[in-house]
């Protein structure tokens, strides 16, 4: 007790009589995250794949970088990201990961649902440097997150994420550097800028060679050597991507938003979306 005591006697002497006793802070209701997931990713073609795979989505993504540097592609930016780092990715940004400087890596990824979106949005696109602070919390809800199922431990997750979130909006408060987009050339996020610029119009690979002086072979095995995937599979993911996040968040039309992302009719647009999600555009719109 005589060191707890030390430790914040500086903290006590700012603690003073409350003007009225039914009053305080804590007005309205902490954020809640719901449905937490926590996985790690160890090697480059499993990040890469499910990245492919998950496409779009209305969950946050928090990255904690173990080991390994990388780069994560957020919609047109591309971020480098190195070990004792964090990023928080949120609903309906368009990511990927490239440039890993090893096939084994340890990322550590939590996901989650969040109704109050909009309280982390200053966290957007900023890779943080993780404190002592962040650290200990991020060991706590390890710990929490190896307990038996039961409600205190769901309990002991949900504040640990909201801990981490919390003190990662502390350190972009205080303006601590962190990293800014990289602006050196990178081909996927040069071709996520063309893509975006390209909205509305059908973009074929032929068109991206064109744009970046390659041959269409060449893109495709350039392409394929950065980012884990094949080019044309990429760029199907981005389209639907980009309609699923409009379906979920928009009021255009099914036929609007087929051109918008690049489809050549209504039609193609549902087919393609019905092959890789398995349900149609409306199903999707309707049930999220």
């Amino acid at each position: 007790m005589p060191n707890i005591v030390a430790s914040v006697q500086d903290s006590l002497l700012n603690i003073n009589e409350p003007k009225n006793y039914f009053g305080g802070k804590g007005i309205g209701s902490l954020p809640n995250p719901k449905r937490i997931l926590l996985f790690l990713r160890e090697d480059k073609y499993t990040l890469q794949q499910h990245a492919l795979q998950n496409r779009s989505h209305h969950r946050f993504v928090l990255l904690f970088n173990i080991s390994t540097v990388g780069h994560v592609h957020l919609d047109d930016l591309v971020l480098p990201i190195e070990p004792g780092q964090a990023l928080l990715i949120l609903p309906y940004q368009f990511h990927h990961f490239s440039k890993l400087a090893s096939t084994d890596l340890q990322w550590l990824f939590c996901t989650f649902e969040l109704e109050a979106q909009t309280l982390f949005e200053p966290l957007k696109n900023r890779i943080i440097n993780t404190n002592a602070e962040m650290q200990g919390t991020l060991e706590q809800l390890l710990r929490a997150w190896n307990m038996p199922t039961s409600e205190l431990q769901t309990l002991h997750v949900q504040a640990g994420i909201l801990s981490m979130l919390l003190a990662m909006s502390q350190v972009c408060e205080q303006n601590e550097p962190s990293h800014l987009p990289d602006t050196t050339y990178n081909l996927v996020s040069t071709i996520n800028r063309l893509m975006a610029h390209w909205r509305g119009r059908t973009v074929s690979i032929e068109d991206i060679a064109a744009a970046t002086n390659y041959s269409a072979s060449r893109l495709r095995t350039i392409f394929k050597r950065a980012a884990g995937i094949p080019l044309g599979s990429y760029l199907k993911n981005y389209r639907l991507n980009r309609a699923m996040a409009l379906l979920r968040t928009s009021s255009l039309s099914i036929s609007e938003i087929s051109t918008e992302t690049g489809f050549a009719s209504p039609q193609a647009f549902s087919r393609s979306f019905k092959k890789e999600t398995g349900g149609t555009p409306r199903s999707y719109r309707y049930k999220h």
